[in-house]
């Protein structure tokens, strides 16, 4: 009796978790990604809630579970090994696996669903539910991170131009007192890592949810993206290291160049960025009429695709009006729904589609199938639409906001050397011996530097290097805010290396001209 007692309060148990190691430690299972979990959970609930309409048996739920490419599949397969493994049943295979896990959301949900798959609840009733209290967390989740992301974007602008007029006092204040090199070399360090920070504390408050397939890029102007990118960023590349060579180290011109071969690429997967959008907006109606007519007719969703009004399908009309054709041309409809995933290339679109049409294939009702995949969908453009005011408006306050503090940063220090060798050409050119007495050095007596001192090579390199970090957090914080493919990021930095190379291109000869006209002597 002890024994028992002791065996359920979990102290007699080492050999059955040595068992549960042993089998779970030779399974493969995709990296849980703890950012995008949440996101991840709430489709898997979804997808199981479709599924039960079709009251499919446990085995067929969780063994189609198992196949999404999510990263809470993880803790599906974990489950599945448990029950073909070690013979568990699918409430204590749940429950082992919630054991496991440190993440509390992950571990709370699987002990719920241990309890009612014990308890014999209705699997359909209690997946409808779980799948509204996850929508509820993750909507709660993401309007979180979206107020956080606003206060965030904000604050990043205010840390850029405090970081950039720490370097433009230290920079004055060179001509009360010699700072030397090593303040000069703090002062930048300081404004790099500020710089650093705030684009990385953006990257962490970020939402994070893919637009693009997981997967990989399909559709054909993704492609076309990712060729470009492959093939026009090395030859920039190569171009812009020859440049800065051949120009002696001018780095503004490279700059230039290769941020020029990450335009292209970057305008293709920007626009279609915004494609997605339209797309991942008109698929929840999409799903909610298919499912309906399909129900109303009592056919088949193939059938039905004929019947609905594709002009009321808005951006997804000529997808849907090639899946009828194919599907009509006695294609199999498996493979036709796959290939209208891979051509929209859209992430939302295959996440849906997988709760709609998966559940359809073992016999589900399509009214709720229907609205359960549009509730999913519609859930997550909303919130979208949310972020994208926060992310629009911080990305074009953005690259004036690089102009401006780059090219006041190249300008001073342009200025500073012209007034430096300006002084030194005025200092070689008075005659000392026109006069008995020696000219007392002002600069020496009253602690006044003269830029005698100051070191502009150094000087040069320090800005250089502030306005190379520049470049990169402002093109990172955009891209964290707004999401999206990683060659998103590429085109804000390709944005951003074009205004650096042109500021630091043009402004020297321009800052010149104006230091020329006005220390030119009156006519």
């Amino acid at each position: 009796m002890t024994q028992g007692i002791l065996s359920r309060l979990g102290f007699n148990d080492k050999s059955k978790k040595a068992a549960e190691e042993k089998a779970l430690g030779i399974v493969k299972r995709p990296v849980v990604d703890k950012k995008s979990l949440a996101f991840d959970l709430f489709t898997h609930i979804s997808y199981m809630a479709s599924m039960a309409t079709a009251k499919a048996s446990r085995d067929v739920m969780f063994r189609y579970a198992a196949t999404l490419n999510l990263s809470s599949t993880a803790y599906f397969i974990d489950i599945n090994t448990l029950v073909n493994r070690l013979k568990y049943d699918y409430s204590e295979a749940c429950r082992a696996v919630a054991d496991r896990t440190k993440d509390h959301a992950v571990s709370s949900l699987l002990l719920r669903m241990s309890g009612s798959l014990s308890s014999g609840e209705d699997e359909e009733e209690f997946l409808t539910r779980e799948a509204a209290v996850m929508a509820e967390l993750y909507r709660a989740t993401y309007e979180t991170g979206i107020e956080s992301l606003r206060k965030w974007t904000d604050a990043y602008s205010a840390l850029i131009v405090s970081a950039g007029l720490i370097v433009v006092v230290s920079i004055i204040s060179m001509m009360i007192w010699s700072l030397g090199p090593g303040m000069i070399l703090m002062t930048g360090t300081v404004t790099m890592t500020v710089a650093i920070i705030g684009s990385w504390t953006i990257y962490l408050a970020a939402p994070k949810e893919s637009y693009t397939r997981t997967s990989g890029l399909s559709a054909p102007n993704q492609l076309v993206a990712l060729k470009l990118f492959r093939y026009l960023v090395p030859v920039g590349f190569v171009l812009a290291m020859v440049t800065v060579m051949l120009t002696g180290g001018q780095l503004g011109v490279g700059m230039i160049i290769l941020g020029a071969s990450l335009l292209p690429s970057g305008v293709i997967i920007n626009m279609d960025s915004k494609r997605l959008l339209r797309l991942d907006a008109d698929v929840a109606t999409a799903t909610r009429m298919l499912g309906g007519v399909t129900d109303a007719i009592g056919t088949t969703v193939s059938d039905a695709l004929g019947k609905v009004d594709r002009r009321s399908l808005g951006s997804l009309e000529p997808y849907f009006r090639r899946l009828e054709v194919r599907v009509r041309s006695g294609i199999t409809p498996d493979r036709c729904w796959d290939h209208l995933i891979k051509e929209s290339g859209s992430e939302m679109m295959e996440r849906t589609i997988n709760i709609f049409w998966d559940a359809l294939t073992i016999g589900g009702n399509p009214l709720i199938t229907g609205k359960t995949a549009a509730f999913f969908s519609a859930e997550i453009s909303l919130l979208r639409e949310k972020r994208s005011l926060v992310a629009q408006t911080f990305g074009y306050l953005t690259v004036p906001l690089h102009a401006a503090m780059v090219g006041l940063l190249i300008f001073i220090v342009n200025v500073m050397q012209l007034f430096a060798e300006s002084m030194l050409s005025d200092t070689d050119s008075v005659d000392v011996s026109a006069s008995g007495a020696s000219i007392p050095d002002i600069a020496s007596t009253s602690g006044f530097n003269t830029f005698a001192n100051v070191n502009f090579e150094f000087l040069n390199i320090i800005i250089t290097m502030v306005v190379v970090v520049f470049t990169i957090a402002n093109a990172v914080a955009p891209w964290a805010a707004s999401g999206g493919h990683r060659m998103r990021a590429g085109y804000q930095l390709g944005v951003m290396m074009v205004v650096s190379g042109v500021c630091m291109t043009m402004i020297p000869p321009i800052s010149r001209a104006i230091f020329t006209t006005i220390s030119a002597p009156a006519s």
